[in-house]
C-alpha cells in the first residue's frame, strides 16, 4: 500500500492547500522523498510552489489513464501540478468505467508510485475529483478554521469516508484534524479543538502568519524559513507520524 496522504475538507478557504504545501516541504527537508498532487482545479498549490500548467496536463492523464505529470522542485520534492482545465473532469468523469479509480490508476503508472510518500490536495467538494483522491489515499487528514465552525458540518465527509471504506477502499480512515489560522488568545481556538478531539485525533493548531501567506501567493513556499506557522507545521507533522506510523516507512 503506496503512503498516500489526502489533505481535505469540502469546505472552502480552511488553508488545505497551506497546510499540504507546508508538510511536503517539512518532510521532503528531512530527507524523505514526497511527491504532492495539486487535484484542486483552482491549481492553488500549483501556484505556492511557482509553477503552472497551461497545457492541462493532469486532467489529460486523467482521461487517458496514463502516468501522471512530474514536475521536480528539488532532491526530495516533485508535483503533479494542476489548471482549471481538470474542472472538466467533475462533470466528464462521472460518466467513465471504475472513474472512482482514475487517479490511482494514474499514480500506479507513475514512477513516484514506487516509493515515499504522497500527499494531495484535494478540492473543496465532494464531487468525483473528490472520491478519486480519497480512493487512493491510505489517510485522510481534515482541515479546519476557528470562527463558525462546527463539526456537524462534517458529517456528510464522514458518510462519504465510511461509505467508500466499505466499498471501495478498505485502508482509507479519517487520521485527525489540525486547526489553521488560530489567532492569539482567542477563547474560541480550545473550543473547536475540544470539539474536534471528541470526534478526531487532534493533530494540533497553525497560528495565522502573514509570512507563510505571503510565501504561498508568492510563489516561493519551497524556500520559507524562520516562520511560526511552519513551527507549528513540525508540531503537526510529529503529531501526524505518531498517528500514521506508515510515513515513516
Amino acid at each position: 500500500m503506496m503512503s498516500v496522504l489526502v489533505i481535505g475538507n469540502q469546505k472552502g478557504g480552511t488553508a488545505k492547500t497551506t497546510t499540504a504545501a507546508a508538510l511536503a516541504v517539512l518532510l521532503s527537508r528531512s530527507g524523505q522523498h514526497v511527491h504532492v498532487i495539486d487535484m484542486d482545479p483552482q491549481a492553488s498549490l500549483t501556484a505556492a510552489f511557482g509553477q503552472h500548467d497551461g497545457e492541462g496536463l493532469l486532467y489529460q492523464a486523467m482521461s487517458q489513464r496514463a502516468a501522471l505529470p512530474v514536475v521536480r522542485l528539488s532532491e526530495t520534492l516533485t508535483l503533479t501540478p494542476s489548471s482549471i482545465d481538470l474542472a472538466k473532469g467533475e462533470s466528464q468523469f462521472v460518466s467513465e468505467t471504475a472513474r472512482e479509480y482514475l487517479l490511482k490508476s494514474c499514480l500506479e503508472k507513475s514512477a513516484i508510485g514506487q516509493g515515499g510518500i504522497v500527499i494531495i490536495d484535494s478540492p473543496p467538494s465532494l464531487g468525483v475529483l473528490a472520491v478519486n483522491c480519497l480512493a487512493a489515499a491510505r489517510g485522510l487528514v481534515v482541515v479546519v478554521q476557528p470562527g463558525g465552525f462546527e463539526i456537524r458540518a462534517l458529517a456528510h465527509l464522514e458518510q462519504v469516508v465510511h461509505l467508500l471504506k466499505e466499498r471501495v477502499n478498505p485502508a482509507l480512515s479519517i487520521v485527525g484534524a489540525v486547526m489553521t489560522n488560530a489567532q492569539p488568545r482567542r477563547s474560541i481556538n480550545e473550543q473547536i479543538r475540544e470539539e474536534i478531539r471528541q470526534h478526531y485525533a487532534d493533530l494540533g493548531q497553525v497560528r495565522s502568519d502573514s509570512k507563510l501567506l505571503y510565501a504561498t501567493t508568492e510563489g516561493s513556499i519551497l524556500n520559507i524559513k524562520g516562520c511560526n506557522a511552519m513551527d507549528d507545521y513540525g508540531d503537526v507533522l510529529t503529531r501526524l507520524k505518531e498517528v500514521c506510523p506508515w510515513l515513516n516507512d
